[in-house]
């Protein structure tokens, strides 16, 4: 699978290195990608659903123990399967659907891209890994969303969806540390095997990425104005894969996090609930395509993040049944949608008459994916919904009749979606173009796979038992055509029953949604909070770069030096009450202490440059001193000699500079940080030296100095042996001050010798 994922990067390099030459052959040369993966899935498909797992490691960085860790189980082949699958026939229908243009290598490379990393989030088994093939999708989300950057609306959708799954990402990292420090190991399947105890907060910083990328409530709002994108992207990310990818972690996890914590499962059945009320009401109230379906989809992936995350084997099976399901009807839809947008270059449900009887095979197409999606009898839709109405049965009556609510809203906007897309015709039917070849045999072959499913489910029985088993440890549900007279059939015929009878009443419905969006309209809506927030996060920062970005190097010092108090003092709080003050050296210390103290008073308040210099050096020479009492000869010499180069080099500068400095008061600011800085010097010092619990570094150096690098003068070995590279550096550093000096001084000696 490493190689699979590697042919992507690679391909999505070549196209992108050889976009002015490749033209129109940009998708049939990305396919190759997704027809790889199929062929992958095929050859490894009977080992790993017969239970045997394929792992992959390759090192990465050995010291610091980072690999990237590769499983396929029954589970992760069921997502790289569909990523094969639906992207294959994507990227066919991508080559009809664009005309030729210098900016579709671009997209086909960021789809081929995206594909990759699709493939590398379902298929890692090392927490780092996943968040880098995670993050990846939303980069190449954000190309792909806003691809006609030519467009306000292209541009803004993209910055949405990036900054809300981004952000969940960060979150997610900090969950995926937290899980690894606590179960001390970063593979997926360790965790999942010895749940780590006490890791609330990891458990929930995942859960909150994993909503944001299936954009759960109240984190949806990205969702719908990504449907910016054009009509393929919005077929292969937003609604057959990318979206999943919340999905597919909360199902990897959720037999660990459910082990561990009382809240996961509440939590999670609050968020998909939700998540399918909001956006199938949502949907009720479109009149764009596109949108029903994204609205729809919102709806979908809170019934996928309630299975899947719920821990329970049946629910289990049943998610991962409709993930295939869905994967395969939502896409024809959106496929078909573009289709009949570029037919009759529309999407408004108020504008589109008669279109079924020029287009009958995209009529077709759209007709049996919709039937899927409203889970009517002997499609593959409704095969997945039995299979997940039965795991909610034995869960309680409350729970099923909230989702059969949903479900009535998913016949209800379904039958607006066939309304409004093929309505029938006036005297003055839409204008139609006619269409052909990939554009529709493409969403076709996906709506006929979900047909022909539902009549032989038994296709993929073994690959979603196998996903089941990998994620629960128990293939508990059933896929077939007909489940008999059970409580289930009664729930999903029930919901469908009451949701056809909403279609025959479209003028009803659309009066009470509207009645009531005049009063929701009035809250707060997502996209508005995101507004409000992005604008609020730009003012603060122009508010903060006027602060500390005002051109003043005293503020800027400042700011540093408090930063350093302010991260430094906290771990020295607790360590206080055990300090303790040294005892007094020898009584020269004191002489020479007063002499570095004056010294110091002294250059505060004088205002003569060259006074200044004497007093610093007095400072410099009074600390030497310091050394010298203290048994450290060598050391005190060397601060001699670098005081006294110092003062000369001060010297030769201040005389091309006035005598005096220019007259300031000390703000209260400045003494406040001068003290605090002073302050947690002190006592960081003193913190330091009582801490020390093994032997002094000194004792090494001074009974391994003539031995190990043959000197007798210790400190001369410690800088030429011992920190050899300290010492480069320390040279470079005086060398490139020199010369900074040099270039400052060198033209005013000129021109005053001129």
């Amino acid at each position: 699978m490493l190689s699979i994922i590697l042919l992507h990067g690679l391909l999505a390099l070549g196209i992108l290195s050889a976009r002015r030459f490749i033209g129109r052959y940009a998708f049939p040369v990305a396919v190759i990608g997704p027809l790889a993966t199929i062929g992958w899935a095929i050859w490894r498909a009977p080992g790993i659903v017969d239970g045997t797992p394929r792992v992959e490691r390759l090192e990465w960085v050995p010291g610091l123990d980072l690999s990237v860790e590769l499983l396929v189980d029954g589970y992760a082949l069921l997502f790289v399967a569909l990523v094969g699958v639906v992207g294959a026939a994507i990227f066919f229908y991508s080559a009809a659907y664009f005309r030729p243009g210098p900016r579709v290598p671009l997209f086909a490379a960021s789809m081929v891209a995206f594909a990759g990393a699709m493939l590398g989030i379902v298929t890692s088994d090392h927490l780092l890994s996943v968040f880098i093939f995670w993050e990846l999708t939303t980069i190449t989300s954000y190309l792909l969303v806003g691809y006609d950057d030519r467009s306000a609306k292209a541009r803004s959708a993209a910055l949405h969806a990036a900054m809300v799954t981004g952000a969940g990402g960060l979150a997610m990292l900090g969950g995926f540390v937290l899980l690894a420090d606590a179960g001390n190991s970063w593979l997926i399947s360790d965790l999942v095997a010895n749940p780590p105890g006490g890791a609330g907060l990891a458990w929930l910083l995942v859960l909150i990425g994993a909503a944001s990328k299936s954009a759960q409530a109240p984190l949806h709002g990205w969702l719908p104005g990504a449907m910016a994108a054009p009509t393929p992207a919005s077929a292969f990310l937003h609604s057959a894969t990318m979206v999943k990818a919340g999905v597919f972690l909360v199902g990897r996890l959720s037999p660990a996090a459910t082990a561990e914590t009382d809240w996961w499962w509440p939590v999670v059945l609050t968020i998909g609930v939700a998540t399918m009320l909001v956006g199938g009401w949502q949907a009720l109230r479109q009149t764009d395509l596109k949108l029903l379906l994204a609205y729809g989809t919102v709806s979908q992936l809170g019934f996928l993040f309630l299975l899947a995350g719920s821990g329970i084997p049946a629910l289990a099976y049943g998610a991962v049944a409709l993930v295939l399901a869905h994967g395969l009807f939502k896409s024809a839809l959106f496929l078909a949608v573009g289709a009949i947008d570029s037919a009759t270059g529309t999407r408004d449900i108020r504008r589109l008459e008669g279109v079924g009887r020029s287009l009958p095979w995209v009529f077709a197409t759209t007709v049996t994916a919709a039937a899927s999606m409203a889970a009517v009898p002997a499609t593959f839709g409704f095969v997945a919904k039995e299979a997940a109405f039965d795991g909610l049965v034995g869960e309680g009556t409350g729970l099923v009749a909230i989702v059969a609510l949903a479900s009535v809203l998913t016949v209800a906007y379904t039958g607006r979606f066939l309304l409004g897309a093929f309505g029938p015709a006036t005297d003055e039917p839409t204008g139609v173009d006619q269409i052909g070849g990939w554009k529709v045999w493409v969403p076709f072959g996906l709506a006929g796979a979900g047909l022909v499913l539902g009549l032989v489910p038994g296709l993929v029985k073994p690959l979603v038992e196998s996903a089941a088993v990998a994620i629960s440890g128990d293939a508990a549900g059933k896929l077939v055509v007909w489940p008999g007279l059970v409580p289930a059939l009664g729930w999903s015929l029930g919901s469908l029953a009451v949701g056809l009878s909403l279609v025959a009443v479209p003028r009803a419905v659309d009066a009470v949604t509207a009645a009531v969006a005049t009063v929701t309209d009035r809250g707060p809506s997502t996209e508005g909070a995101f507004r409000a927030g992005l604008t609020g996060l730009l003012g603060g920062a122009d508010r903060l770069t006027a602060t500390f970005q005002s051109g003043s190097l005293p503020t800027y010092l400042a700011t540093i030096a408090l930063a350093v108090v302010a991260a430094g003092s906290i771990p020295l709080l607790g360590e206080l009450g055990g300090v303790e003050l040294p005892s007094l050296g020898p009584a020269i210390e004191i002489p020479l202490a007063l002499v570095v103290s004056i010294s110091a008073i002294g250059l505060l308040l004088t205002r003569r440059r060259f006074a200044a210099v004497i007093l610093l050096g007095g400072v410099g020479y009074g600390i030497a001193g310091i050394y010298a009492a203290n048994g450290g000869p060598d050391l005190s010499l060397t601060q001699i000699l670098v005081e006294t180069l110092a003062i000369a080099l001060f010297a030769l500068v201040l005389r091309n500079l006035p005598a005096d400095f220019d007259r300031a008061r000390a703000s209260i600011g400045r003494i406040l940080t001068s003290v605090a800085v002073a302050g947690f010097v002190f006592v960081a010092g003193l913190v330091a030296v009582d801490s020390r619990t093994a032997p002094s570094v000194a004792e090494y150096y001074v009974e391994e100095s003539l031995p190990s690098a043959a000197g007798k003068n210790v400190v001369n070995v410690i800088l030429v042996d011992f920190r050899a590279m300290d010492t480069l550096g320390e040279i470079t550093v005086l060398a490139v001050a020199t010369l900074g000096v040099a270039a400052l001084v060198l033209p005013l000696l000129r021109r005053k010798q001129s």
